[in-house]
Parts: C-alpha cells; structure tokens; sequence
C-alpha cells in the first residue's frame, strides 16, 4: 500500500512539474513535422500512381468529412501536396499550438488512407506521435485561469508518448520471441534476403547460426528497451543500441522512413 501511494504521489508530481521540457516538447513535435515534410517529397511521384490505378473510394458517411482532404488529393493533387507543405512550413516557424498541430494530424492521417497499397510501420508511428503531440502545445487557446490543467495536459501527453514507444518495442519483442521462426534465426535470413525490402548495395552471407544470434539479439533489444530506458544508467547505452539498430533497417532492409522515424522518437528520453 505505502508503495502504491509513493507512486502515485510521484505520477500526480510529474504531472504538476513545469511543463514537459519545452525544448525537448519543440523539437520533437517539429521533427515529425519535417519528416512528415520530406515524406510528402519523396511520395509525390508515386501518389499520382495511386491516385490513377487505386483511387479512393467514398461512400455517404461522417467519414466523407474525415476524408475530405483525400477528395482534394483526387481533384488536384499538386494544389493538395503544396497546401499540405505550406501548412508544415507555418507549422515549423511559428510555436506548436493545438490548430497547427490538428490540422497537420488530420492532413497526415488523409495521406496515409490515400497510400494505404505503399504504407509501412512508420505511417501508424508517425500518426501516432502526431495525433499525442496535438496535447503538447507550447501556446494553447486557453484563459489563464486554465493553465494549471494545461500544465497537465501537456505533461500527461509527454509521458504518453514515452509509454507509446515503450509499448512499441515492449509487443514487437513479444510477438518475435513467441516466434518460432524468430527464435531459430529463419526470419533474419528470410527479411535480409526478401527482394522487396532488400538493399542491392549490401549482400550479406552468413551461417545459421549467426543468424540466431541476430535474431535474438533483436528480441533481447526489443524486451529490454522498456525496462531499461527508465534507468538514467542505462539510458544513454539504450539509446545508441536502438540508434545503431535502426540505422541496420535503413540500410539493411532499405526502409529509411521506418528507421528513422523510431530514431527520432527517441527524443522523448533525451535528457534537456
């Protein structure tokens, strides 16, 4: 009982701290914003295809307004991209903030219902950290009588994220240790030599064994994540594990935006 209460004057103490560190608040809600950026860049040429050969399709429901930016796209895609561009540049100059922070959530989550045939893990991350940072706003459209509940709010949200990430890493290293495949090595050796994800630039060549060494080294690395990010010991050797294995999956499986979008994430645990 005493440790229960211990921790939840801890919690309700993190809650009613000054708000979550605003430097580490700006610069990660704007690193998803640039990575939302250059993510539209690189998907320009290929929406047009999408847009052709699988169109989107409506139908009479609320969700003709949760989709409208998607019929923009259809009507004129070029306007649609630039728009959304110009919305994260203002986004980028001018402080976080609940409209801005909505709206790129909203354009964001329209981008990837509209890609949904090319999507991958970072589209549901990005949308994730991106739907939470709405509640980390640097200056909210409250009266200053409310600011108490703001400091909370944005706090609650900043600790969100952290247990997002935590629980991200905590499943997957589930899901793979009750793997057989996982367990014995065969899915390292089949993900480096699938042709779809694989990079041409780098041909690797290795026993079996050395693929169950990699294979559970991952696991390790998932499981272990959430419990030692929460250590201060721990923490940095975490963070430069997770880096160099994410910089694996860019190059390795040649899926940069999956890498580097949990690489930025890692701003949560940075210490400000």
């Amino acid at each position: 009982m005493i440790s229960i209460k211990s921790y939840q004057k801890k919690l309700i103490s993190v809650l009613q701290r000054e708000n979550s560190p605003a430097l580490g608040r700006n610069i990660f809600c704007k690193s998803l914003y640039v990575f939302l950026f250059l993510k539209i860049i690189f998907l320009w040429p290929v929406l047009n295809d999408i847009i052709t050969y699988l169109p989107f399709e409506f139908t009479l429901s609320l969700r003709n307004f949760i989709d409208a930016p998607i019929k923009l796209a259809q009507l004129d895609l070029h306007l649609f991209l630039i728009l959304i561009g110009i919305i994260v540049l203002i986004a980028l100059w001018v402080k976080v903030n609940y409209f801005t922070a909505a709206l790129i959530f909203w354009l964001s989550f329209s981008v990837s219902r509209l890609t949904q045939p090319v999507a991958n893990g970072s589209d549901q991350v990005l949308n994730l950290f991106l739907f939470i940072s709405i509640f980390l706003s640097e200056r909210p459209f409250l009266p200053a009588t409310l600011k108490e509940g703001q400091k909370m709010i944005s706090n609650s949200a900043w600790l969100l994220c952290q247990l997002q990430l935590m629980l991200i890493y905590l499943l997957s290293g589930y899901d793979k240790l009750i793997s057989k495949s996982w367990r014995s090595g065969e899915a390292i050796y089949s993900i480096i030599n699938l042709e779809t994800y694989s990079n041409p630039w780098f041909v690797i060549t290795l026993n079996k064994s050395i693929f169950t060494v990699m294979a559970w080294c991952v696991i390790l690395f998932e499981l272990s994540f959430p419990l030692l990010i929460g250590f201060k010991r721990f923490r940095v050797p975490i963070l430069i594990s997770g880096f160099l294995f994410h910089v694996g999956i860019i190059f390795l499986l040649n899926l940069p935006d999956f890498g580097i979008i949990m690489i930025l994430s890692y701003i949560l645990f940075m210490p400000y």
